[in-house]
């Protein structure tokens, strides 16, 4: 189920060159949610890195937001499953 939730978060990342022609792959609702490289590849498998350790972080801390969210989440993937 998280890896569901990552590939749905995976599907709303936004890519685009910087000023050093890195590309910068985000998640734009979500602060901290981001990584660069020198290619597309690579950025988002950061930015997958980037997205489980946030997630972690504030699950770890009890962030209320992203528990709802990720509850949320699974609970529309488990009728989906129905």
């Amino acid at each position: 189920m998280f890896t569901d939730y990552i590939h749905y978060l995976l599907a709303k990342a936004a890519y685009e060159k910087d000023e050093n022609w890195y590309i910068v792959a985000s998640v734009p609702w979500y602060q901290g949610f981001f990584s660069q490289w020198q290619n597309i590849e690579e950025a988002r498998e950061n930015l997958v890195d980037a997205i489980e350790w946030v997630v972690f972080h504030k699950i770890q801390h009890n962030d209320k937001k992203i528990i709802k969210e990720i509850k949320t989440f699974i609970s529309k993937q488990n009728l989906q499953y129905a």
